[in-house]
């Protein structure tokens, strides 16, 4: 089992030395903007999120745009519960309890003990899963760029390693794309509900 996590989460001793190195790299000039992407990518959102994608499939009379908060609502639940699952059961640090000695910030009360996978990050990957279909490619790259920024963020913070925000992109993103039947079908008994009242 050291040996698996040696090479698949700790990728062989880069992943600490990525994240002192990201962390280390941040100048004061930085924090605003760090925390500021990371409040942008914090899950306490979703009720903002999920209200603009309702006023987006008002406005916008399209299959996506009228299929987007279920794909929302149903993807994010699924992805922040096996995120939970896993914290709670894997039980991996935090970076601030390993080596807050060797950092340069520790910035804020983490949102939970445990590290792995970064709950921003799997929202974050939510999010763009959800909006993806709803743009043309410009709008698609700064969905990436913003969730790279997002990524970025929770590391400069002392948050998270880096395995923690790839392990929450994959994870948010793949429980929207696996969720999707479930989405359309629950689209399909609310418009048979509406059509019956």
């Amino acid at each position: 089992m050291g040996l698996l996590r040696h090479w698949v989460y700790d990728w062989g001793g880069l992943n600490t030395q990525l994240m002192l190195w990201i962390n280390r790299s941040m100048s004061t000039d930085w924090i605003g903007l760090a925390r500021a992407l990371s409040a942008i990518g914090s899950y306490w959102g979703a009720p903002v999120m999920g209200l603009l994608l309702l006023a987006w499939q008002a406005v916008k009379r399209s299959e996506p745009a009228a299929l987007a908060p279920f794909r929302f609502g149903i993807g994010v639940l699924v992805a922040m519960l096996l995120a939970w699952t896993a914290k709670v059961g894997l039980a991996l640090s935090r970076p601030s309890d390993l080596y807050a000695n060797d950092m340069a910030w520790v910035l804020g009360e983490p949102d939970s003990l445990y590290a792995f996978p970064s709950g921003h990050a799997v929202y974050t990957a939510a999010v763009v899963a959800c909006l993806w279909p709803l743009g043309s490619w410009p709008f698609r790259l700064l969905l990436l760029a913003l969730a790279a920024a997002v990524g970025w963020s929770r590391v400069a913070l002392g948050a998270h390693f880096p395995a923690d925000v790839v392990a929450g992109f994959l994870l948010g993103g793949a429980c929207v794309v696996a969720t999707y039947g479930w989405a359309v079908s629950l689209k399909r008994a609310a418009d048979e509900w509406r059509a019956t009242r």
